[in-house]
């Protein structure tokens, strides 16, 4: 986890040492930065510490995650079909739904709750593309995220517990 930070910061000061971004030009006073900034910071976060769980495992519910993420992240930054800024309470209450679904989640693995698991991943479906303000990221969300989501299992299955087989 700690590596995937620092390459993501030494990403960022090549960039910044090649002149291709500018730190200072970046909205730090936005409350929409503020916002999704949060969200990516949890996100990041919270995939490096799920990884170390799940290893390689994905499936449908992870493919659906990231459909929901490409489609919020696309509709909120650059496209701005359906993106929306206001209400701030919304766009901060789906930033605290992410983040709950995301403990939720982690909390899962060490428990072996099933239970858990899918509540949190539908947290972090309702949270994310609100905390983006993607109308569009919302509708992926219900419409292939939760569905997607529902047979979610733990298959979390060690070398240890194969040999005591």
């Amino acid at each position: 986890m700690i590596i995937r930070f620092v390459l993501i910061i030494a990403v960022i000061a090549v960039l910044s040492v090649l002149g291709v971004i500018h730190l200072e030009d970046l909205p730090w006073h936005s409350r929409e930065f503020h916002v999704c900034g949060i969200t990516v910071l949890v996100y990041l976060f919270w995939s490096a510490t799920e990884s170390k769980f799940r290893g390689r495992q994905g499936g449908l519910p992870y493919t659906v995650f990231y459909a929901v993420l490409l489609v919020s992240v696309v509709d909120s930054f650059l496209l701005r079909l359906t993106a929306y800024s206001s209400p701030w309470i919304l766009r901060w209450a789906g930033a605290v739904l992410f983040i709950a679904g995301s403990v939720i989640r982690i909390a899962a693995f060490k428990l072996n709750s099933v239970r858990l698991l899918r509540l949190g991943r539908y947290c972090q479906l309702a949270g994310l593309p609100v905390a983006f303000g993607s109308v569009i990221g919302t509708v992926v969300a219900l419409s292939a995220g939760i569905p997607g989501s529902l047979h979610e299992e733990l298959n979390l299955d060690s070398p240890l517990e194969e040999t005591e087989q």
